[in-house]
């Protein structure tokens, strides 16, 4: 912990100063990020990003959705490599009877949230088919305690309501000093909880479409993990790490069974995985 708060201090000298969407008028049911600054600034490699900085990459418009450094916006919908990919410059309200599909950008009352999977008439919140955007990289991390029913259930504890199992959130922190692997880690962590989601039923719709995302954001990880190992070889996979009791690894089984059972026999499907992890830079210095 010692050696990431050094890492961290470090860095923090080169913090961009760019547009975030939290700067404008909370009260407003759209969110105009033309309202924010006309012409964003362009991405950086060497600048930090938190959560809801607006940045301008390849003539595309990029939010970042946690903590990120050094990772390159691409127009890709996995999110878990920093960065929303922004197709229109109003984040619209959220609308009941509307279909929301994976990576959708709303605002819900002064929160924005992403869509993890399809939905419909699924109100944005913590735990649900919503991911809220918030910054998942902290400067000297406040990690909740230790709770006892930290293991006792397939959700845990989540006592900072982050959308992260509390137990996941600690261990990622205690296991890795690399700013660009606890980003990803965490990260990671909103497509790992679909699996316990599937599991406890609260995925009505899952059907084949979705089932096919969500496999091929799975692999998304494992590959991008891969590449990772190169300069870090102890790298271990997010998933080890999530499933971390017997309950939880057989309900990762079970999800994944369930996943397939929806999926006809497709040779070629995964090739739709975006498998572009050179936008994960080696180490951050």
């Amino acid at each position: 912990m010692i050696k990431l708060i050094i890492i961290v201090g470090i860095l923090f000298h080169s913090q961009t100063y760019a547009a975030n969407i939290f700067q404008l008028p909370q009260q407003s049911a759209n969110t105009n990020l033309a309202d924010i600054e006309p012409n964003h600034q362009p991405w950086e490699a060497g600048s930090i990003y938190v959560a809801g900085d607006v940045v301008t990459h390849n003539n595309s418009l990029f939010i970042a959705a946690f903590w990120v450094k050094g990772i390159e916006p691409i127009e890709n919908q996995p999110h878990w490599d920093g960065w929303i990919w922004v197709q229109d410059t109003v984040i619209k309200k959220w609308q009941a009877n509307k279909v929301y599909r994976g990576g959708n950008l709303v605002k819900h009352n002064t929160d924005y949230y992403f869509a993890r999977y399809w939905n419909k008439n699924n109100k944005p919140k913590p735990h649900s088919s919503w991911q809220r955007i918030q910054d998942l990289f902290y400067l000297t991390p406040d990690l909740p305690p230790a709770h006892p029913d930290d293991y006792k259930t397939l959700d845990g504890i989540d006592q900072n309501d982050n959308g992260i199992r509390d137990d996941y959130e600690r261990l990622v922190y205690e296991k890795f000093d690399s700013p660009q692997l606890i980003t990803f880690s965490l990260g990671t962590a909103s497509t790992l909880q679909l699996v316990i989601d599937i599991e406890q039923g609260r995925i009505p719709n899952l059907d084949a479409e979705i089932g096919k995302q969500i496999i091929l954001d799975l692999i998304n990880i494992s590959y991008c993990v891969r590449y990772l190992q190169n300069s870090h070889p102890h790298f271990r996979e997010p998933e080890v790490l999530y499933f971390n009791t017997i309950d939880r690894a057989y309900a990762n089984r079970k999800s994944q069974n369930k996943i397939s059972d929806y999926i006809a026999w497709d040779d070629d499907f995964h090739y739709g995985a975006d498998r572009d992890c050179k936008i994960l830079k080696e180490d951050i210095k």
